[in-house]
């Protein structure tokens, strides 16, 4: 198991995007989506914001409430700022350690830091925001005069070409979602549940050492696996059928994806077969992944071996994405995309056959791109009997 200190890991990723800022004459970079505060602190669940800039230092900034967690996980690498929750909240004589309290809310602190720092030129991760932090920064830019420039297109490639470590986390979070998927399938039996199944993934992730699922595990039976992203619920196995389960985890903030599709007790031969096509599908997708390969052409392979079958209709949904501090991000494999295949891209190849009231079948794994082609990071079967 990786023990990288953060100038051997988050590290890499700040420097990356401060060269990046550089590039583009960028006085600084604003960060207010919690993925891209990650992606360049190592910060578990930062909150508020975080300001990297080559000239004026790097800082972050919380709310009073949670500024002793993240002092406790922050790297000497950021100033850490506080900030009350709301305008209006006035405390006197508090002690929350050695902070800098910057009276008001976050808007407030952010104001404050740009204005110390003399910056016009601001870059902003602002495709990845909701309503109401656009608007935030927009009255921010406006009353200081700044002009800030989108960020989100260039932090989303930094993201998406992984360094070593990165690729070590995934795997670690691909280990832990294969041994839970074993115990899942070991637990299977006439009388179980789906929502227990996916009860039993998630507290096999925890105690395997993930910090989490990186999504609530997909667990279906029978006519459910036909819906792609189907709840669990409360239907029961019995004595045969199909199983469909989709789980990822998550590993020092890093995710895993995967599904495997398997027949429950007797019988199953057409099922069974369905799994050995939608394979093949996967298999033809894969051989195409390469540095340089347009990002539609994997999911056209699987769509031709599906073709040949009278099966291409069925699949609904684009062959796959990439993962990494989200379990969908850049390059997105699919009809249409103009993403171009990478090294360091780590990305999902699922093809998927789905016949409404009757069940359906999906097979997904993670490829890493390398610099001569590509290497699968499961050590599963992708056929379960």
């Amino acid at each position: 198991m990786l023990d990288l200190m953060f100038n051997e890991t988050f590290g890499r990723n700040l420097n990356r995007v401060l060269s990046k800022a550089e590039e583009k004459n960028i006085d600084a970079i604003l960060f207010l989506y919690q993925p891209n505060m990650y992606y360049v602190t190592g910060v578990r669940e930062p909150t508020g914001f975080v300001l990297i800039s080559n000239s004026c230092g790097n800082y972050m900034a919380t709310s009073i409430l949670d500024y002793s967690r993240i002092s406790r996980l922050s790297s000497k690498e950021f100033e850490l700022l506080a900030f009350t929750r709301r305008t209006d909240e006035r405390f006197k004589n508090i002690d929350i350690g050695p902070a800098r309290i910057i009276e008001g809310g976050m808007k407030e602190a952010l104001t404050t830091i740009l204005r110390e720092c003399k910056v016009k030129n601001l870059g902003v991760d602002i495709k990845f925001l909701n309503i109401e932090l656009v608007k935030l920064m927009e009255d921010t830019s406006r009353s200081l005069e700044i002009n800030f420039t989108d960020f989100s297109d260039d932090i989303s490639r930094l993201r998406s070409i992984k360094n070593d470590w990165e690729v070590e986390y995934i795997i670690n979070a691909q280990r832990i979602a294969e041994r839970s998927l074993k115990k899942a399938i070991e637990s299977l039996n006439d009388d179980i549940r789906e929502q227990e199944i996916a009860g039993i993934i998630k507290y096999e992730m925890l105690k395997g050492g993930a910090w989490n699922e990186s999504f609530s595990a997909i667990v279906a039976f029978h006519e459910n696996t036909a819906y792609p992203h189907h709840t669990p619920g409360e239907t029961i196995l019995g004595p045969s059928g199909p199983v469909l389960i989709d789980l990822g985890a998550f590993y020092r903030g890093y995710a895993s994806d995967m599904t495997r599709t398997l027949w429950w007790g007797e019988g199953g031969s057409k099922f069974k077969k369905l799994i050995e096509t939608v394979l093949e599908a996967q298999e033809a997708s894969i051989d195409v992944i390469a540095p340089g390969v347009a990002a539609w052409e994997p999911d056209i392979a699987a769509r031709k071996t599906l073709e040949k079958e009278g099966l291409s209709k069925y699949f609904i949904h684009g062959l796959g994405h990439g993962v990494g501090v989200e379990i969908h991000e850049r390059p997105y494999l699919g009809p249409g995309s103009k993403d171009v295949l990478e090294p360091g891209n780590v990305v999902t190849s699922e093809p998927g056959v789905y016949i409404a009231g009757l069940y359906g079948v999906r097979i997904e794994d993670m490829v890493l791109v390398t610099k001569k082609g590509k290497k699968v990071l499961s050590s599963i079967s992708r056929v379960l009997i």
